[in-house]
């Protein structure tokens, strides 16, 4: 199997970033995402996340349901929201969006690092992470805007945990665009090797040599 090949300190400086950071945000947003604390409200015992509201009346015991359900888990959950709200979809379809490029960005780094030693797709997975960037920034401040629009509460951990894993996502998308152009392909190498070899063999022992004159005298 092929690896890719990269020229100097700033290409394997490079490599080393967005190969890491990519799996580290993609650790914090699957964390983030499935938590159900984004926001906790105040005026209401309750908290949200992307998916799932919680009844936070009882302490240590959350009841939750998800967003889709036809009712909530409680009376206090079934009188706050009536179904999901809008920023609620709405960021639920940015999400979607935002991870299927998150995908697409991990499938060309994939290809990139054991296939083909090509710069053009660790470029595509660079402008893939930037769209994952502009989606997911889109949802971080949709719920900072809207989420505290009808009850009194306070951005809790899974948002700020999304945040970092955007900032991070950031590093990637940069160190991705840097690397793409430190990229070496595979049979550059290959031929200089070949033709290193041939030319030893050419002229390892030259016909008309002086050893070889002074030999036949």
């Amino acid at each position: 199997m092929n690896f890719v090949r990269v020229s100097g300190t700033i290409g394997l400086t490079s490599l080393w970033i967005s190969f890491s950071s990519f799996f580290l945000s993609l650790i914090l947003y699957i964390i983030s995402f499935f938590l159900p604390n984004w926001i906790v409200y105040t005026s209401v015992p309750i908290k949200i996340g992307l998916w799932q509201l919680c009844d936070t009346e009882i302490l240590n015991y959350d009841r939750c349901a998800d967003w889709n359900a036809r009712t909530y888990p409680t009376n206090i959950t079934n009188t706050a929201f009536f179904g999901p709200p809008d920023f609620i979809r709405i960021s639920q379809s940015l999400e979607i969006v935002a991870f299927v490029f998150y995908v697409i960005a991990a499938a060309l780094l994939l290809t990139g690092l054991t296939q083909k030693s090509m710069g053009l797709l660790f470029f595509a997975a660079s402008i893939s992470m930037f769209i994952t960037v502009v989606f997911t920034s889109s949802t971080i401040g949709l719920f900072a805007v809207q989420g505290k629009f009808s009850h009194i509460g306070y951005l809790s951990s899974a948002w700020w945990i999304a945040l970092v894993a955007l900032c991070i996502s950031l590093v990637t998308a940069i160190s991705l665009f840097i690397l793409s152009f430190y990229i070496q392909p595979l049979n550059i190498n290959n031929t200089n090797d070949k033709n290193t070899t041939h030319e030893k063999m050419l002229y390892s022992l030259p016909p008309y040599s002086s050893d070889v004159y002074l030999t036949q005298q």
